[in-house]
This record gives structure tokens, sequence and C-alpha cells, in this order.
């Protein structure tokens, strides 16, 4: 009879030890708080040692830090991924948005994160989630610029359809959580997007 060595970690490549360690901190923090989170709480959670843990991250700070912009990745990928789904431009720019306020209703626990930094680190660093956005918001400039070319917008530059666009977004994601709200994401969508189509088009 072969008796397996209980409670012996399974070794696993780098990247995918570290992906379970942040899903494991993502949790932890959440739940917690960043003060009260404890990096061997952590660490029992991923299925790893408290050194392995800094190994990978020297500092809690850091791991949190890490931990928002894994999320962050997982966000633009998906909203890349909804975007290259569609070619007419408004389709795409409708299932983009879709993507990323699905993304935090089925992520919740991003939004409190987000939350958590900003009351840690307010007078440290500037936030992750908008320095994301600003790294990132050119990205999609094409997209307005296809739209424009597509249909009768008016006289608005591509500039400003993003960003009123991007403040919708983030807007109903924050706003998506309050207790009043009753509509599912989707349910939201269909509304913001309507708003935002009809009051860049021009009507004949």
């Amino acid at each position: 009879m072969v008796v397996g060595c209980k409670g012996k970690r399974v070794h696993k490549p780098a990247e995918e030890r570290q992906h379970e360690i942040l899903e494991a901190a993502a949790k932890i923090f959440s739940k917690c708080g960043y003060q009260a989170a404890d990096m061997q709480v952590i660490a029992d959670k991923a299925g790893v040692g408290k050194g392995t843990v800094y190994r990978y991250f020297p500092s809690k700070e850091e791991l949190f830090k890490s931990v928002l912009h894994e999320k962050l990745d997982m966000l633009r990928c998906i909203m890349e991924k909804a975007h290259d789904a569609e070619t007419d431009p408004l389709a795409r720019l409708r299932l983009v948005m879709k993507a990323h306020m699905c993304f935090f209703e089925d992520n919740p626990e991003v939004l409190e994160l987000f939350a958590q930094e900003r009351a840690e680190f307010r007078d440290k660093t500037q936030s992750v989630y908008f320095m994301r956005v600003s790294e990132n918001r050119d990205d999609w400039l094409h997209l307005f610029s296809d739209i424009k070319a597509a249909y009768p917008v008016r006289d608005i530059s591509v500039e400003d359809m993003r960003d009123v666009c991007a403040d919708l977004m983030h807007g109903a994601v924050i706003l998506h959580d309050l207790p009043f709200n009753k509509k599912s994401s989707s349910e939201s969508l269909e509304v913001i997007f309507d708003f935002y189509v009809q009051g860049i088009l021009q009507h004949k």
C-alpha cells in the first residue's frame, strides 16, 4: 500500500503559484480590510508557506498593489476580447461597455479593494485604477474615430467622445453597487448606451 505524504505541496510553475497567491490575497483583503489582513492567512488560503508569499511579494503593500494590477489586467483582456468580437464600431463599443460593467458585477470585491486603496494610500501614491486609466486612455481612440467615420456624429472630438463614455462607465459601476439600484449590469447598459448614442448622433 502506497501512502501519500500528507500536506505535501504540489510543485507548480511560478506564474501559476503567483496567480493563486494574488487570488487568495484578493479574497482576504476584500473580506478583512488591508490593515487586518494577515500574510499568514493569505499564505494558508493560497496553500503555500508564508515565506513563499514574501518571495514573490516583499511587502503587504506590494502584494495589495499587485492584486489591483492583476484585476485590471483581467479587465483589459475582457474588454479587448469584446472589442474583437464585432466589426461594426458602435456594436464594438456596446460590447466593450458591457464587458466593463459586467466585470465589476462579477467581481464585486474589486470595488472594495479600490476603496481600501484610497483609504490606505491616499497620501502616498496615485490610485492604481486611475493610473491605469490614464495610461490606457489613448488606446481606445481608434474605436471612437471609427464611429465618427461610420456614423453621422455631431461636431465632437474623439477625445471628448472617449472621455464622456469613460465617465459614464466609471460612474455606472460605482452607482450600480448602491442598494437602491435593482437593475442588472446588462439592463443598466442598455439605458446608458442608448443615452450615449442618442446624445452623439446627429438627427436629421
